[in-house]
């Protein structure tokens, strides 16, 4: 496809004029004929003119003038079009690039949810479980308790201290029917935790 400045020179060749004569016939500066066969619009005056131009230098090679204003018309669309899409639209962006930003997203999004967990179980009320016994299981008294809690809380039972192992879990016992169970953590967040057995003789 012929752009605007090569259909001009073509034209030119063919007539066997060169661009002094050109600008001779025309009275277009010689610089600015130079600009229209390379296609340098940026280096010429507003649209407008150069339109006036590319006319009056068809008419003079005997080209088509609405021929070569069409062909300006679409080049000069087609590079403003260009040059308001980024690069990175225009053409890919380097691989390697992509890759290691990729990377960096995934390890910021590790961290990120690394801080997010450490938060919400600093924050967050203790857990408390209770493996042993179930809620209205038949026991004889003393009864054996089993459970598990955050390793750094204070746990009672009826108020009553309960020793915590290394990971959290306790045994203990009981000797009453209504078993009330409060984990408080360092930050005096609590849970707590009710159950209740049948004690038989």
């Amino acid at each position: 496809m012929q752009t605007a400045g090569s259909l001009l020179k073509s034209s030119r060749i063919k007539a066997k004029l060169t661009l002094t004569g050109v600008s001779h016939l025309t009275r277009i500066p010689l610089k600015t004929l130079l600009a229209l066969e390379k296609n340098q619009f940026n280096a010429l005056p507003p649209t407008p003119y150069i339109q006036g131009f590319i006319q009056n230098y068809a008419k003079i090679v005997h080209l088509n003038p609405d021929l070569a204003i069409a062909a300006f018309k679409r080049d000069f669309t087609h590079r403003r079009q260009k040059k308001l899409i980024p690069d990175g639209l225009i053409k890919p962006l380097n691989p390697s690039v992509n890759r290691r930003y990729f990377v960096w997203l995934f390890v910021g999004l590790i961290i990120l949810a690394y801080l997010f967990l450490t938060i919400y179980k600093i924050f967050s009320p203790p857990q408390l479980i209770l493996d042993q016994p179930q809620s209205g299981e038949e026991v004889k008294s003393p009864f054996l308790i089993k459970g598990k809690t955050n390793r750094d809380v204070t746990l009672t039972l009826n108020d009553r201290t309960v020793n915590l192992q290394p990971d959290g879990s306790f045994i203990t016992t009981g000797t009453t029917s209504e078993l009330n169970f409060k984990a408080t953590s360092r930050r005096n967040k609590t849970t707590t935790l009710v159950r209740y057995v049948i004690i038989v003789q």
